[in-house]
C-alpha cells in the first residue's frame, strides 16, 4: 500500500492500467515533439531596440541571491541577471568568452588553469574589475562550501599573476576548469569588493557586472524580483531590455494562463500542459534535460536496513516498468530512461541500461530475504514532480514486488525540500541529475547534501571518477562509459523516466534557444546572438 503525506492522497497507482486511470485528467494533454527546439534565429529577432520589459517566470523563492549559495539550472536566474560569468556556456552547449577573453591549462596534468580578464569592466558598485578581485571572489565562494562546491574541482590555491591574469591551483587533475567558470556553476560569477565587505548584504542585494542590477526596494521577496538595466556595463549592444522581473508562480496551470494571457513573456513549462500552451499561441521551447531517478541515498542501511542490499537495490530497478509510466504520463516531452544519464550527453551507455523484469526482481527479493517485502519512506518535491505522478507510479511498481511506500511530500519550496533530504531522515529521494556522467556523479558523490545525506561511495567509482577528471575527447567518454556501468552495478539511483524542459514563450520575445548539451535557457550573453530578444 503507498501511504502519502503532506498532502494526502487516497489510493494507490496500479500497474500501465491504474495509472493511466488515475492520470486521466492530465494524460492526454501531451506535448508534441520530443526533440529539441532551438527556438528563433538571432537575425530575425533583432529589432535595434531594447525591449521595454521582460516578465519571467520562476517556481519558488532563490536557494539564495548569493552566488556562492546559489543553485544551478533556471534557478540561476536569480544571479546570472547581475552576475557575468567569466566563461559563457552558450545554448548550443559552447564555451564563449564572457569576463574571461582567453584561458589555457599551463600543466601538462590540467592541473593548473589561467585566465586572462576583460579590460574597462564595473561592478554594479562603480569598482573596477581586476585580477585581485577576482581572487578575493572565489576565495569567497570556496570558504561558503555552497551546494556547487563540489563540482569546482580540488581547489588548492587562486591568485593574480598580474593585474589581469589569474592563475587557478588544483590538488589534482581538473578539466573541468572551464565548464567551472560558466554560469551553470556560479564560480566564475564574480562578486565585487563591497558586495564581499558585507557578506549579509549579498542576501538582499548584488555586487555584479552583470546587464542589470537587482532594485530591493522595488522587489518584494517570494512574489517578484525586480532588475533594472546597468548603466555602465561593459557590452551595452548586448543589453536588450530595460527591465527584467522574475516572477513567483509555482502552480503549472497557474503558468500558463500566465504565459497565455501575456502576463510573463517566458514560464517554465509543464510536459503534459505543452499541447494546451501551443493551442493559446505559445512557441514551446525544449530539450532533453530532467533524467528523474529514485535515489536509494540509505545505501548503507542506516535508516532502512533493507536498503544494504545489492540485490534489493536492483530488484527496485527491475520491477519499474519505464515505459508503462511515460506511456501513462501521456508525454511527448518525455521517454523511459533506463541509466545514469540521457542518451546524448557525455558518457552515455548504449550497451547497458535496466529493464523491466518483476519474476527477477521478486527472486531478488526472495533470495535477500525479503519476500513479504518492506516499507520505504520517499520524499518528493510536487513543485517538481507535479502532482507527484512520477512518485506516485513508482509507489504502485514497487508494491508488485511488496514494497510498501510512504510519501513524503514537500510543496512548500525547493529549498524546504533540500533540507529534508539532507536531514537522513528519509532513506528515499524523488529528483532528478542532468548533464553527462562527470557533471551528474559530480552531484551524486557530494556527502552531507541533498544528493547523498548518508556519504555513500564507491571505490571503483571513486577511482574512475578521479581518472576521469584528466582526460578529455575519447578517452574521458570511454571513463565515463564504464562509470555509467559500474553505477548501474552499484544500483544507488533508480532511472525513471527523462522529462524534458519544456518552456512556454510569448509572442513578445524571440532567439530563445536550447540543446540536450545546454538545456538551461537563460535570457542573457556576452553578446547580442546568445541574448533573447524582444520581437518585431
Amino acid at each position: 500500500m503507498t501511504t502519502q503525506r503532506q498532502p494526502r492522497r487516497r489510493g494507490a497507482l496500479r500497474r500501465a492500467g491504474s495509472i493511466a486511470a488515475a492520470l486521466a485528467l492530465v494524460a492526454g494533454l501531451a506535448a508534441c515533439s520530443p526533440t529539441a527546439d532551438t527556438g528563433g534565429d538571432a537575425a530575425g529577432g533583432e529589432t535595434g531596440e531594447r525591449g521595454e520589459e521582460l516578465v519571467l517566470q520562476f517556481r519558488g523563492a532563490p536557494m539564495s541571491l548569493d552566488p556562492a549559495l546559489q543553485g544551478t539550472a533556471s534557478g540561476s536566474i536569480f544571479t546570472v541577471l547581475a552576475y557575468d560569468p567569466l566563461i559563457y556556456q552558450a545554448p548550443d552547449g559552447s564555451l564563449q568568452p564572457s569576463l574571461a577573453t582567453e584561458w589555457e591549462f599551463t600543466a601538462e596534468d590540467n592541473s593548473v588553469f589561467e585566465f586572462t580578464l576583460r579590460d574597462d569592466v564595473q561592478f554594479a558598485s562603480g569598482e573596477p574589475l581586476t585580477a585581485e578581485a577576482v581572487v578575493a571572489s572565489m576565495e569567497y565562494f570556496v570558504a561558503k562550501g555552497g551546494g556547487n562546491m563540489p563540482r569546482v574541482g580540488p581547489i588548492e590555491a587562486v591568485e593574480a599573476v598580474d593585474d589581469s591574469t589569474v592563475r587557478i591551483t588544483y590538488g589534482a587533475p581538473f578539466a573541468d576548469a572551464p565548464m567551472s567558470l560558466t554560469q551553470t556553476l556560479m564560480l566564475g560569477n564574480i562578486i565585487g569588493p563591497d558586495g564581499l565587505a558585507d557578506p549579509a548584504s549579498l542576501l538582499q542585494t548584488m555586487d555584479g557586472t552583470g546587464q542589470y542590477v537587482y532594485d530591493a526596494d522595488e522587489s518584494v521577496p517570494d512574489s517578484e524580483y525586480i532588475y533594472e538595466l546597468n548603466p555602465n556595463y561593459w557590452n551595452p549592444d548586448a543589453q536588450m531590455w530595460d527591465r527584467v522581473k522574475v516572477q513567483i508562480i509555482s502552480d503549472p496551470n497557474a503558468v500558463l494562463n500566465a504565459a497565455s494571457t501575456g502576463q510573463i513573456d517566458f514560464g517554465l513549462g509543464n510536459p503534459l500542459l505543452a499541447s494546451t500552451a501551443e493551442s493559446a499561441g505559445l512557441e514551446i521551447v525544449s530539450a532533453p534535460f530532467y533524467n528523474w531517478a529514485l535515489r536509494l541515498a540509505d545505501a548503507g542501511g542506516e535508516v532502512n536496513p533493507a536498503l544494504a542490499d545489492e540485490r534489493v537495490r536492483a530488484a527496485i530497478a527491475l520491477a519499474i516498468d519505464r515505459e508503462a509510466i511515460v506511456n501513462a504520463l501521456g508525454g511527448e516531452h518525455m521517454s523511459p530512461s533506463n541509466q545514469l544519464v540521457v542518451e546524448g550527453t557525455a558518457g552515455y551507455n548504449d550497451d547497458i541500461g535496466w529493464e523491466f523484469d518483476l519474476e527477477e526482481a521478486r527472486r531478488l527479493m526472495a533470495e535477500a530475504g525479503y519476500e513479504d517485502g518492506f516499507e520505504m519512506t520517499v520524499l518528493d518535491s510536487s513543485l517538481q514532480d507535479h502532482q507527484s505522478q512520477i512518485a506516485l507510479a513508482i509507489s504502485s511498481a514497487l508494491e508488485e514486488i511488496g514494497i510498501s511506500v510512504t510519501l513524503e511530500v514537500d510543496s512548500t519550496s525547493i529549498p524546504s525540500f533540500a533540507e529534508k533530504a539532507e536531514s537522513k531522515q528519509y532513506e528515499a529521494v524523488l529528483w532528478a541529475t542532468n548533464g553527462g556522467v562527470g557533471n551528474a556523479y559530480a552531484d551524486l558523490r557530494s556527502a552531507g547534501t541533498m544528493s547523498n545525506p548518508f556519504g555513500f561511495l564507491d571505490e571503483e567509482m571513486e577511482k574512475l571518477y578521479a581518472e576521469s577528471l584528466g582526460l578529455t575527447g575519447d578517452e574521458r567518454q570511454a571513463v565515463y562509459e564504464r562509470m555509467s556501468e559500474r553505477w548501474q552495478e552499484v544500483a544507488v539511483t533508480v532511472p525513471i523516466l527523462t522529462q524534458h524542459f519544456v518552456n512556454y514563450v510569448g509572442p513578445k520575445v524571440t532567439n530563445v534557444k536550447a540543446s540536450p548539451q545546454n538545456p538551461v535557457m537563460l535570457p542573457v550573453g556576452p553578446e547580442p546572438e546568445y541574448n533573447w530578444q524582444p520581437a518585431e
